[in-house]
């Protein structure tokens, strides 16, 4: 009898912790430091462009971010292969937040998509650096060929907006 009013309560007590936001995987997996910095404004349909040094090393410079905005969620979608052909996965992300990428596709995106609404920010490092070489996505935008902005086969990192 006390062996199932333990275990009852065991029970009771994992089910009353709260749920994360995001279910994460070892895709993306949050940086330890979040240095977050400006983001530009979402303009759906803008051309994705290029920003920073092509150095792959960070400066370690960090800016916050004044601005408050809400909280979100999104999915942005990367490819392994030109024009969204091979591997794929959907990468849960919450804006705002920083996050390295892992299980096999850092350093290995070729094609990706960031959904209407947000924007999103590709480093060469981990950690989304400041100063890091980055690749500004605005929403909507499916880039097919990484190889366009030198960017193929080297995002480590990744902070969406919104």
């Amino acid at each position: 009898m006390r062996f199932f009013a333990l275990t009852a309560a065991l029970i009771g007590a994992v089910s009353a912790l709260p749920a994360d936001a995001v279910h994460q995987s070892a895709s993306n997996f949050l940086a330890p430091e979040q240095n977050i910095p400006d983001t530009p404004p979402v303009v759906e349909g803008k051309s994705a462009f290029t920003s920073g040094t092509a150095s792959k090393r960070d400066t370690g410079i960090a800016i916050s971010n004044k601005s408050l905005s809400k909280r979100a969620t999104l999915v942005v979608d990367v490819y392994y292969d030109l024009n969204g052909a091979g591997r794929h996965e959907g990468l849960y992300t919450d804006t705002q937040r920083c996050y390295n990428l892992g299980n096999g596709w850092n350093d290995q995106i070729t094609s990706l998509r960031v959904p209407n609404g947000f924007g999103c920010i590709f480093y060469r490092n981990n950690g989304c650096g400041v100063g890091d070489y980055r690749l500004t996505v605005p929403g909507g935008n499916f880039i097919p060929d990484l190889r366009t902005y030198n960017f193929d086969d080297i995002i480590s990192s990744y902070l969406c907006y919104n």
